[in-house]
């Protein structure tokens, strides 16, 4: 489908298929079989450009007089420390590997994942049997040097009496978290992983120090390390070559800052990834924000789908369908299983005055953001607050804004922040005149005063953010950036979007204290949590394709809750 993000041809050609690690230190993309891994890109977003543009604000790397070329400014950023535009490309990966490789991948701090569960699900029925090659070459000098064929074939032989005795266990009934318990960390997993670039470096890098060059889970970091280089080229050398540093000329704080947001510097392209039709509606449009303020969204990753498949990895073998995918965010959602979410990403940009972002919003530490070149430049706008929002302080919430000021007050406050932007502009220019450096001068200007930059969320850190900066406590002007926001939130992924206003924003959760506090006050005795009748009023009783009538994951979630009113546990 066509899109008007960055389209990486290097990332586009390890879509739409598994590849598949035998242990043999070659990829390919086979039928998959037992005692081998896979590992496929299941998405990817942005790619080179998308580094560069987000460490200049858009500007792309014309705005320096020296015009360097990429690799060298890329190199550049990593000399400087300047890490966070690198995390705009960022990687998601479906695998299947041994539990020894997934101690590896899985467990790192800095990844989003989502695995296949042995609690829900029968455990997959395959493992990692090293090659009587690989065995010997661990062996190599060894006193046991020579005898691979025996050891390959003591580690085949208890394989497959530990999966036995576990098929025995799950045939007694025996509940599958405990009947996993004996399985050896050689047997399959399954998984996926969401990782940015940097993050993905690092890891590579401390892996390569750790790993055995001839253990499988070595083979997987150097696949993903080649599709990583694949989909970024010169942003992976960058980050694991040596740092080059080059000498630019920064540009003045006016010309980052006050011309409009900056379009795609590239055409729209065929992709193999999830497109979102109403959300590439948007993309590159600039909309207003406040006076002078701007707002676009930029890229994206993944969709409802993605989650809802992410969320099927807990499940397999064993286990009933599970619902179709709407009805499964929102069960995520509701009972905040965020893994699933974070999945999907949304990146976007925008000039705000500097009290809202980065001030505000950069508190939100889980949204990765950048403005330029490491620094935040402050333009020559400034905004002005509208006659409607000149309240005076309110004494009971001392964060708000109180009754409204009179006429006379109005007039006069506005005309006192005019005069104090219009001084701070005016010692500006005269220190600029006699050659001050801008880093000297920048501090003289208000946070009410315009700045650009690039900020990046998943589906479930972006919601937590929308759910603290759209109440109505919040400040007005990060009110307004948030329902921009919000707006790209519910095009990009509806399901979770509703979700999250049904559950979290216009819905409520009762502390231990106020659910004891309400079963002393209500009497629960005439509900009957078991008759399906009580729950068709809120429209919580769906028919299967047999027609049954059964309750939806909502009604399920309601009739957990009445229970426990009901009967206290």
């Amino acid at each position: 489908m066509l899109t008007k993000r960055l389209v990486s041809p290097g990332a586009e050609k390890w879509l739409g298929g598994a590849r598949y690690i035998d242990g043999s230190g070659s990829l390919d993309s086979h039928d998959f079989g037992t005692r081998t891994g896979s590992l496929e890109l299941v998405d990817y977003m942005g790619g080179d450009e998308s580094v560069i543009r987000v460490a200049t604000a858009g500007h792309g790397t014309g705005i320096f007089p020296e015009k360097p070329n990429d690799d060298d400014f890329l190199r550049h950023l990593v000399t400087k420390g300047i890490s966070t535009p690198f995390r705009s490309v960022q990687l998601q990966f479906w695998m299947q590997g041994s539990i020894e490789t997934a101690l590896t991948f899985v467990y790192d701090t800095r990844v989003s994942v989502n695995e296949y569960s042995g609690r829900y699900s029968v455990m997959v029925d395959s493992s990692y049997l090293p090659s009587v090659e690989r065995i010997a070459a661990q062996l190599h000098g060894s006193s046991l040097e020579g005898k691979e064929n025996i050891i390959h074939s003591i580690l085949r032989k208890q394989r497959e009496v530990t999966y036995d005795d576990y098929r025995k266990l799950m045939d007694l009934d025996l509940t599958r978290e405990l009947a996993r318990i004996g399985l050896g960390t050689d047997n399959d997993t399954k998984f996926y992983w969401k990782i940015d670039l940097p993050t993905l470096a690092s890891f590579v890098e401390t892996q390569r120090r750790l790993l055995d060059t001839h253990s499988i889970t070595r083979d997987f970091v150097e696949y993903v390390a080649k599709i990583a280089e694949d989909a970024a080229p010169l942003a992976w050398k960058a980050l694991l070559s040596s740092p080059k540093k080059i000498s630019l000329t920064l540009p003045s704080d006016e010309s980052i800052v006050d011309p409009p947001l900056s379009p795609a510097g590239w055409k729209a392209r065929e992709t193999r990834r999830v497109v979102v039709p109403e959300l590439e509606e948007i993309l590159f449009v600039e909309r207003a924000y406040l006076d002078h303020g701007a707002f676009q969204v930029v890229d994206y990753l993944g969709d409802d789908g993605t989650s809802a498949n992410a969320a099927r990895a807990s499940y397999g073998q064993g286990t009933k369908k599970v619902q179709e995918n709407r009805g499964l965010v929102r069960a995520l959602v509701r009972d905040l299983h965020t893994s699933p979410i974070e999945m999907t990403s949304l990146a976007f940009e925008a000039k705000t005055p500097v009290f809202v972002s980065p001030r505000q919003a950069a508190r939100h530490r889980t949204l990765p953001s950048h403005q330029f070149m490491g620094y935040t430049p402050l333009g020559s706008q400034f905004f002005v607050p509208p006659e409607n929002q000149l309240r005076y302080q309110d004494r009971m919430n001392r964060q708000g804004r109180g009754k409204d000021m009179d006429p006379e007050d109005k007039m006069n406050a506005q005309s006192l922040l005019r005069k104090t932007f219009s001084e701070e502009l005016g010692t500006v220019a005269q220190l600029k005149e006699m050659g001050v450096p801008e880093g000297l001068i920048r501090s003289l200007k208000g946070v009410g005063f315009y700045t650009r930059g690039w900020r990046c969320g998943d589906g479930h850190n972006i919601a937590h953010f929308l759910g603290l900066r759209l109440d109505v406590h919040a400040q007005k002007e990060i009110r307004d950036y948030a329902a921009l926001i919000a707006d790209a939130y519910r095009r990009h992924i509806p399901s979770a979007y509703d979700a999250f206003v049904d559950y979290q924003m216009e819905g409520m959760r009762l502390s231990r204290m106020e659910v004891g506090d309400l079963q002393g006050r209500v009497d629960f005795s005439g509900i009957d949590p078991e008759n399906i009748d009580i729950f068709r009023n809120a429209e919580f009783v769906r028919r299967d394709k047999n027609g049954k009538e059964l309750l939806s994951l909502d009604g399920q979630g309601y009739q957990k809750k009445l229970r426990r009113l009901k009967n206290g546990a």
